[in-house]
């Protein structure tokens, strides 16, 4: 260490760099740490600046690293010890060039970025994958009526297909935020050194394109310090688990007894150590809990960035730990979310057991007033109410109380006493022939369901083309640093 910090500090305390050391979270970053210093070696090549012979015994050196390189417990972080272990191997006359007109500062923010890339791609194929499961239900039970509920009370009726195509629309959101936040962070900060630049001749654009970047952050100081783009993540990563969690609550309301609409596969569930008979859904209310581990990363982000000065501070370290964290849980719930939902078995007859006379057609029957007999709705509403209120107080159904209180209650409401047929009564309030008369476009009509759901199934293909696209790109860039560092090497050797 002494040898990479120079004369500045006489001394050092064991214990001080432990407690500073990020090398126990740089795991990740490890194999763009190596692509970084191979780009940017190639970059000095390139620009004159390094000796073509120097610089080919460093991209020796560096390619000969494998990617799941052992990191070293006593050293302070990945940079230093891959700078260690080149001194090591091919000496300061040749490895004390590779720090040549860089910094930690823009080789850490760019390999930050380099594996959020990565992450986000891999985040973005396992919802596509939760989508395709959902897909998978909605087809199934596109006509299952289910109870539609505001206030966990019964509202109107909806189909189960129509309730997880709400779900769908969320990890679609899901899905394109994190689409844009790639877009924010795919771009390199490499160049910037430790804040001000660097007067060493270097080409950050040739550097950008090998690393696989669209484009170049701008300021020095802002390239190195800012991670909002960290921040970013973690709140999309937050709001991937709120939809997770949502649904999570769902599954463990329905499976009680008290719902009984659906029961999880047995590999997703536990029993109790004292009661047999049990079966709890321990892997959704897992997820639900992660929801709040996941703010809780995104909080003491957003704290330690609130009163950073500007530019680079130690603190920004502190970041990484809470962006792997959140993003390896997020995917890994995710993943078991696909499964849990893959393994449901929907009880339908209790589900169409739950609806009977359950009031929830009502609103049809205050609709039906204000369209076929000229009753304002708010007066339609009134005299539908009091109909409700005395078929519950009497313990009688909807259908009977309509046919017994509606002329009486409209005469008094209005002045009008109204008639319906009781076979007009009978159709609306019929849960089925309710769900087939909504018209307005993502209602719970179940045309209007199988309508979206081919709607899906094409947003489906293209977040799927675009992560191919994406990780394409990723690919060729890899590939021309490579094919880069022969053409050097072997330019050099004849």
């Amino acid at each position: 260490m002494d040898i990479l910090r120079g004369k500045r500090i006489k001394k050092s305390s064991k214990r001080a760099i432990s407690f500073i050391s990020s090398i126990g979270f740089d795991e990740p970053i490890t194999r763009h740490v190596i692509k970084i210093n191979i780009a940017h070696m190639l970059s000095l090549i390139r620009t004159g600046v390094v000796d073509e012979r120097v610089g080919a015994k460093c991209l020796e050196f560096l390619t000969g690293l494998p990617d799941d390189i052992r990191l070293d417990p006593k050293t302070e972080d990945v940079h230093q010890m891959i700078e260690q272990e080149a001194i090591k191997a091919i000496g300061m006359q040749n490895a004390g060039y590779m720090n040549l007109g860089k910094s930690r500062n823009d080789q850490v923010a760019t390999a930050l970025r380099m594996e959020c890339r990565d992450r986000i791609l891999a985040t973005c194929a396992s919802l596509v994958s939760l989508q395709d499961t959902i897909v998978a239900i909605v087809r199934r039970h596109s006509e299952t009526p289910f109870p539609g509920y505001t206030h966990l009370q019964h509202a109107q009726p909806v189909t189960l297909g129509h309730h997880f195509e709400a779900y769908f629309q969320a990890l679609q959101r899901d899905i394109d935020r994190l689409k844009q936040a790639y877009a924010r962070i795919n771009k390199s900060p490499m160049g910037l050194a430790a804040l001000a630049g660097t007067s060493i001749r270097i080409d950050r654009g040739y550097v950008s394109k090998m690393l696989g970047f669209d484009d170049l952050e701008r300021n020095s100081i802002d390239g190195v310090s800012s991670r909002d783009f960290a921040a970013e993540l973690l709140f999309c990563a937050v709001l991937i688990m709120t939809d997770l969690s949502r649904i999570a609550e769902e599954l463990i309301l329905w499976s009680s007894s008290e719902f009984g609409y659906v029961e999880v596969g047995d590999e997703y569930a536990a029993t109790s150590s004292i009661m047999p008979q049990k079966k709890n859904p321990v892997v959704a209310e897992t997820i639900r809990a992660k929801c709040s581990t996941s703010l809780g990363h995104l909080t003491a982000v957003c704290g330690l960035l609130k009163a950073l000065p500007n530019s680079y501070n130690l603190d920004l370290q502190e970041v990484t730990p809470h962006l792997w964290g959140s993003l390896s849980e997020t995917r890994e719930s995710i993943e078991l979310m696909t499964g849990m939902l893959s393994s449901l078995t929907f009880n339908v007859k209790r589900i169409e057991d739950s609806l009977r006379d359950d009031k929830s057609t009502a609103t049809e029957l205050a609709n039906l007033l204000a369209i076929r007999e000229g009753v304002p709705f708010r007066t339609a509403h009134a005299i539908v109410g009091k109909i409700v209120r005395d078929s519950l107080e009497k313990g009688t159904t909807l259908e009977v109380a309509t046919e017994r209180l509606l002329g009486e209650t409209s005469k008094r409401a209005s002045g009008r006493e109204l008639k319906i047929d009781k076979g007009q009564i009978r159709n609306v309030l019929d849960v089925r022939k309710t769900l087939n008369g909504i018209r307005s476009e993502g209602g719970a009509n179940p045309r209007l369901t199988l309508t979206e759901l081919a709607k899906d199934r094409k947003l489906i293909g293209q977040n799927m083309n675009w992560i191919k696209e994406s990780q394409l790109g990723l690919n060729r860039s890899d590939r021309s640093l490579s094919d880069q560092v022969r053409l050097c090497l072997r330019a050099v050797s004849s």
